[in-house]
């Protein structure tokens, strides 16, 4: 028999406590401790006694609110409030398949409007349709192609300056799982012949396969590597990508919950002595314990410092990373979803090392000028969640545009009773994304999003730019019912669409009087092209489908216009497109319009593919490139201004050789560059577009 253990002591008596005065003793509800009276620092609650340790154990993680009776979820304890809403919002949340077909059905539906068209006045278009049949007699012209197919061009870049990447490796519990698929040929370079690998060691592997490709393109870069659940270690420190790429030996056994701020903290930690840009890598598999925390630390440490972060979800389902998306997004880096192989996982690794190299030559300042940016606090990504808090009610008058290929027709709805989150989840170049909802549009439970201009200026935040959204969204949608008709005539199932955009007048003082509307498009969102001469190459769905696109929209509107800044969800066979922007020689588009040097950048850019060729489109020759240069210089303003910054950083005279001389990092610059422009002109009836670089 087990030896009894001895009876409880008064210590103050040295003698055994007698039966009556154990039971008037205080005992702790989670530790057991004892007291004969209550301490000033015990906490009563529901008639039970907790300790100060104990008490905070039951603070939720989310909220902040203590509760003994919550729950544990994912390593951190949720109260019972956040628990509700949690399971609440799973289990009522559209399928992200049903609310992606309703976007289908409904962009299908516009080519035949069913309400009564009211005529628009017509887009400025640039004459140049004369001009378009003349460029082939320019001089030189004859057998002077950019780009021959289907070849793919790199242009020369300058060598940038060294940066600093540090890798955010979770170590958590569930990356012990040995579920992640390795192919024969990794098996080979292993020397093991188990199909299977543990999360962490696909991590490892990929990471280092990671420094190697990265090392090619960029050998000047150093790294940092660490792992994290509640704690982080780092495990590597400013070390050459060569020698990561050599081995890691993950010190860290995976254990515990997801804790991004734990990773976040270390990273802004190694990349405090400031001698080199910073860029953060995190790898998740799964929903963080601490969003609203990370979120929070992201806003004050990352934003303000311009730290880059890239996010890659280690799984299958995009649900799961909602949170990992927002923080890239509102960064401006990227997303990619691996699922769960070990070629997957290399694909994702790839997908964010070719956005680093893809890195400017220089740093050259554009302008001097800045427009007036919002000071906001960003929400977790609750988009779907309209409560009795945080959000706004108020009516609004609907209305959308379509296009016939001359002429824009308005199709206005009564106003009607919408909703609005207070607080932004997500940002683009120029606009700020909102959890939004209008009965009347969403009759089934589904989503929307709103977008309102970043900016304080009143011409950024006036009725024309705010139309310009929508507007360059109905020409992309005629351009995209043309290019599917064509491709299916040729027998090509796969097509492009585009989210229908609304505007929305509102009658309440509470919000912007003008903004944009559309349904909420779940999933994980690629980026094929830019307004800036940005061009996805590599293994992105339908990525030759999209890219021939912009070349399709040149030579059909007869070198009017270009469609470009293609972003959106890839399913088996479409691709749902969102902000499109349209670009014309003289910015008679809006903001983000970069006019001539948008124009330069993106055909430069663009490789012809097979599509192209199916199509029958004629290659972009270089007689063309200059002849849109010189238009450029004679249109001046924002034109040349952005001209002006192209040359000086390609060291050349000739700006069109130089089409990939800004990176990810310039982006926003000029974003912020065009709508500083755009306001200063202070003529928002001519523009009538505006567009958002980054992933939304």
């Amino acid at each position: 028999l087990k030896a009894m253990p001895p009876p409880p002591r008064d210590l103050s008596r040295g003698r055994p406590m007698k039966e009556k005065e154990k039971r008037e003793m205080l005992v702790c509800t989670g530790c057991g401790q004892r007291r004969s009276k209550m301490p000033s620092s015990w906490t009563l609650d529901d008639c039970l006694f907790y300790c100060p340790a104990c008490w905070q154990e039951t603070s939720c993680g989310l909220c902040g609110h203590h509760d003994p009776k919550g729950s544990n979820f994912k390593g951190a304890w949720n109260c019972r409030a956040c628990r509700h809403k949690r399971i609440v919002k799973e289990k009522h949340a559209p399928d992200h398949d049903v609310l992606q077909q309703l976007i289908i059905s409904e962009s299908s539906a516009l080519c035949q409007p069913e309400c009564a068209a009211h005529p628009a006045p017509p887009a400025t278009l640039w004459d140049a349709e004369a001009d378009v049949k003349n460029w082939s007699d320019d001089e030189n012209a004859e057998d002077d192609v950019v780009c021959d197919l289907p070849v793919k061009l790199q242009p020369k870049v300058h060598v940038p300056d060294a940066r600093h990447i540090v890798l955010l490796l979770d170590a958590s519990g569930s990356m012990r799982n040995q579920d992640v698929d390795a192919d024969p040929e990794i098996q080979k370079e292993l020397g093991n012949s188990c199909p299977q690998l543990t999360r962490l060691e696909a991590a490892e592997l990929c990471a280092m396969k990671f420094a190697k490709e990265h090392e090619v393109a960029r050998p000047q870069d150093i790294f940092s590597v660490v792992t994290f659940h509640e704690t982080a270690s780092i495990i590597a420190r400013q070390l050459s990508a060569a020698e990561v790429a050599k081995g890691l030996a993950l010190s860290d056994r995976p254990a515990n919950g997801t804790f991004y701020l734990e990773g976040l903290k270390a990273a802004v930690g190694l990349l405090s002595e400031k001698r080199w840009p910073g860029t953060v890598v995190l790898l998740s598999d799964g929903r963080p314990a601490d969003t609203k925390a990370a979120l929070a630390y992201l806003q004050e440490h990352f934003l303000g410092q311009e730290i880059q972060l890239h996010g890659i979800g280690f799984g299958s389902r995009v649900e799961s990373f909602a949170a990992l998306q927002q923080l890239a997004c509102l960064t401006g880096g990227t997303f990619a979803l691996s699922g769960c192989t070990v070629r997957g996982l290399c694909r994702a690794f790839s997908s964010v090392s070719s956005t680093i190299t893809a890195g400017p030559g220089g740093r050259p300042e554009l302008a001097s000028q800045k427009p007036r940016v919002r000071e906001v606090t960003y929400e977790l990504p609750e988009v779907g969640v309209f409560g009795k808090k945080h959000v706004v009610h108020f009516s609004a008058a609907r209305s959308i545009f379509s296009y016939d290929g001359e002429t824009f027709q308005l199709q206005t709805f009564r106003p009607g009773p919408v909703v609005r989150r207070r607080l932004p989840y997500m940002r683009g170049g120029m606009r700020l994304v909102y959890g939004f909802q209008d009965e009347q549009v969403c009759k089934n439970g589904s989503w929307m999003v709103a977008k309102c201009s970043r900016y304080q200026d009143d011409v950024l935040n006036s009725r024309a730019v705010v139309e310009a959204h929508a507007k360059s969204t109905a020409i992309a949608h005629y351009f995209a019912s043309r290019f599917n008709a064509k491709l299916h005539s040729l027998g090509e199932m796969a097509k492009l669409l585009f989210v229908p955009c609304f505007v929305y007048h509102s009658e309440g003082p509470a919000v912007d009087e003008f903004f944009a509307a559309e349904r909420y498009l779940p999933g994980v969102f690629l980026k094929y092209n830019s307004n800036n001469g940005y061009a996805a190459y590599g293994s992105l769905p339908h990525n030759d489908l999209v890219q021939a696109f912009l070349h399709f929209s040149f030579q059909e509107s007869g070198g009017h216009i270009i469609v470009a800044d293609l972003q959106g969800v890839a399913r088996e066979s479409e691709v749902l497109l969102t902000d499109p922007q349209v670009l014309s020689l003289n910015r008679a588009y809006g903001p983000g319009d970069l006019g001539a040097a948008g124009y330069l950048r993106c055909l430069g850019a663009h490789r012809c593919g097979p599509t192209c060729k199916k199509l029958g489109l004629s290659p972009i020759s270089s007689a063309t490139l200059r002849r849109i240069h010189r238009e450029g210089e004679a249109a001046g303003g924002m034109a040349k201004t952005l001209l002006a910054a192209m040359q000086a950083n390609s060291g050349s005279s000739a700006g069109w050789q130089k089409v990939s001389s800004f990176g990810s990092d310039d982006w926003a610059k000029i974003s912020d560059l065009a709508a500083a422009e755009y306001a200063s002109e202070g003529n928002a009836s001519s523009h009538v577009s505006a567009s958002s670089w980054t992933h939304l």
